[in-house]
């Protein structure tokens, strides 16, 4: 937002600049303004840190220009199929994912988000796991069983599955589900 206005205020005061350098062959008394403008700035300490900041804002905007935005994902995932296209929302592939993790004993919680791959989609999921299971083997299950019941339910084949373990949980017991 701040980017926004800054460079439209930058646009606004390159025109005005513009408008007025335009007018120098055309009005004679903008020649004088400028000459009287200028013996004016030449004696104004505060006004030359006004240009400063003018000067920091302009290098600012011109760098900010080439900083690389972060790639939107999109809210679906889009398949051609024989009748046509079909578009899937990844709120259902969240859905998908997130039924193949409770299926999976040991698996406390997953929160899925979703990124760009090279090929395709990718899935971050971070999870509460069990201390009754061992970690390396239920992340590979994890992620084997979510790779293959999005891929059965969806058609969508997910190029990458990240898994981050953030926290473990203690106690014996079943948990208790609702479907």
């Amino acid at each position: 937002m701040l980017r926004k206005f800054v460079t439209a205020l930058w646009a606004l005061m390159v025109a005005a600049i513009a408008a007025v350098i335009m007018l120098i062959p055309f009005v004679p008394a903008v020649g004088t303004m400028i000459a009287d403008f200028t013996e004016f700035m030449a004696d104004n300490l505060p006004f030359a840190s006004i240009a400063a900041l003018i000067l920091g804002l302009s290098l600012w905007v011109f760098f900010a220009q080439f900083r690389s935005a972060k790639p939107q994902m999109p809210s679906s995932v889009v398949l051609q199929a024989e009748g046509g296209e079909v578009r899937i929302a990844l709120a259902a592939i969240d859905t998908l994912v997130r039924q193949a993790a409770n299926q999976i004993k040991g698996v406390r919680e997953v929160k899925p988000s979703f990124f760009r791959c090279q090929e395709g989609l990718g899935v971050h999921l971070r999870t509460t796991v069990s201390t009754e299971e061992s970690i390396p083997n239920l992340t590979s299950l994890l992620q084997q069983k979510v790779t293959e019941h999005v891929h059965k339910i969806a058609g969508i084949t997910l190029q990458e599955i990240k898994v981050l373990v953030e926290n473990v949980a203690v106690g014996i017991g079943s948990r208790i589900e609702l479907r």
